[in-house]
């Protein structure tokens, strides 16, 4: 995977962070580089728990363990112990645990705890303060050589809690940003056509290119 990350894609130096935003477009990249991520802690770390958490149930199973760029897809079949598609939970044969649980749903961030974690299309989500709120109070295990850290991939979107995000830049938080046009040679021709169709507006500003400011 490091062989063929872009600059974009590879996790941000240093020990001082605790959350890794990703602003990004349409096809940056931004599932596969979580899904490698988080991949890689669970192995590292034996009988660790990680949490992924996207706006629907739907998202998390369809996107971030199934999808084209999902963790089955990164991770090797011989290092999977259990697929268990209905509780949203992958076992790894070193004893770590994947857990995903869908941020439609804020209350069920109660209780577990976890090492680490990725949020996809936080800005999406319907309960976001909420269940981010909750997400933090779980991300309570402690890890003998590394914090406890949180991926965050996410299109765009002006909502309150990615603008405090951003405005922790540098104090708990590192930002990416990156644009479809980072990822554009990898993606398919007609997703090419069919995206950059909406170069210019604002939609297409929105999910194609990022401009972000304090």
């Amino acid at each position: 995977w490091l062989t063929r990350a872009l600059k974009h894609q590879i996790l941000p130096t240093g020990d001082w962070w605790s959350i890794w935003l990703m602003l990004a477009g349409r096809g940056a990249g931004k599932t596969r580089t979580a899904a490698e991520q988080v991949a890689w802690w669970a192995w590292s770390y034996k009988a660790t728990r990680w949490l992924v958490a996207a706006p629907t149930s739907s998202d998390v199973r369809g996107t971030c363990f199934e999808g084209d760029s999902g963790l089955l897809q990164v991770i090797p079949p011989v290092l999977i112990a259990d697929y268990n598609k209905a509780l949203h939970e992958l076992r790894l044969t070193n004893g770590s645990l994947i857990k995903g649980i869908p941020a439609s749903e804020p209350e069920r961030f109660r209780g577990p705890q976890f090492h680490g974690g990725w949020c996809d299309e936080l800005a999406a989500w319907e309960y976001i303060q909420d269940s981010w709120d909750q997400i933090q109070f779980g991300m309570r295990l402690k890890l003998q050589t590394m914090k406890t850290r949180i991926i965050v991939t996410t299109t765009p979107k002006p909502r309150d809690l990615i603008i405090d995000l951003i405005g922790r830049e540098g104090d708990d938080v590192v930002l990416t940003t990156a644009s479809t046009y980072s990822n554009l040679e990898n993606l398919s021709e007609n997703f090419k056509r069919q995206i950059l169709a909406y170069e210019g507006t604002n939609l297409g500003r929105q999910e194609i290119t990022i401009v972000t400011g304090k």
